[in-house]
């Protein structure tokens, strides 16, 4: 099994660029938008409280590329490592990246407001982050060997230490152009299922007289986006 695993870590690491947006494409054409456990209420609490996730996701990947950046691609689309990062977000947990994109991932799905795209494509988002986060952990413990066995020993894989912070941070100046710069691509991702999932929604509960009801202020709010991309790119 652990051979497997990172077997399809490997190669979800390789190409999740073009793969985790496609499967999600696919979905949105495939699973309808419904109602969770029946009740409009609750539907709407969890579509907000998607977004907000998603928005803390793309928070944790800025402090994490703000803070201490790292080679978050690998090297000819390979795991790799050229230093064992362990200050800023990587004191808080070996993984903020992942961190980050499970949120985001985790957050688009829910404010789609589908009980089946979560059922069905939530588990296999985190199955897939799992399984790369156990390669990326083989090749580091193979490269750095007792180093990043101490590392792991006072790191948690997930969930952050708040108490680690102040050893974490010392010392460290936030680089935000870098940030924005680096992780435009995703921002713009965010924002556009943010802006662009209601709009759907609406088309497959209303049809078109739901969606074009939203489209205008849609159309606004992503022609804002895509300028500030412009200039900020």
């Amino acid at each position: 099994w652990r051979r497997a695993n990172i077997a399809v870590g490997n190669f979800f690491f390789r190409y999740r660029n073009a793969t985790f947006p496609l499967l999600f494409a696919a979905a949105l054409l495939t699973l309808r938008p419904g109602l969770f456990f029946g009740r409009p209420d609750v539907t709407q609490a969890l579509m907000r409280a998607g977004a907000v996730a998603a928005l803390a996701g793309a928070a944790v990947r800025l402090a994490t590329i703000g803070f201490e950046y790292i080679e978050r691609g690998g090297k000819n689309k390979q795991i790799y490592a050229s230093f064992l990062a362990q200050k800023g977000m990587y004191g808080l947990t070996r993984n903020p990246m992942y961190l980050g994109n499970a949120l985001i991932a985790s957050g688009l799905l829910f404010f789609a407001g589908s009980p089946a795209l979560c059922l069905i494509v939530l588990p296999f988002f985190l199955f897939v982050y799992q399984a790369i986060v156990m390669a990326e952990e083989t090749y580091l413990s193979a490269r750095f060997g007792e180093q990043y066995a101490a590392y792991c020993a006072v790191v948690p894989r997930w969930w952050p230490s708040l108490r680690r912070a102040p050893s974490a941070f010392a010392g460290l100046r936030y680089q935000w152009r870098r940030a924005i710069r680096k992780d435009m691509s995703t921002l713009l991702g965010l924002s556009t299922g943010l802006i662009l999932l209601p709009v759907w929604r609406a088309a497959c509960l209303q049809g078109w007289d739901g969606a074009a009801a939203l489209l205008p202020r849609a159309a606004l709010w992503e022609s804002l986006v895509l300028a500030v991309y412009l200039v900020l790119y």
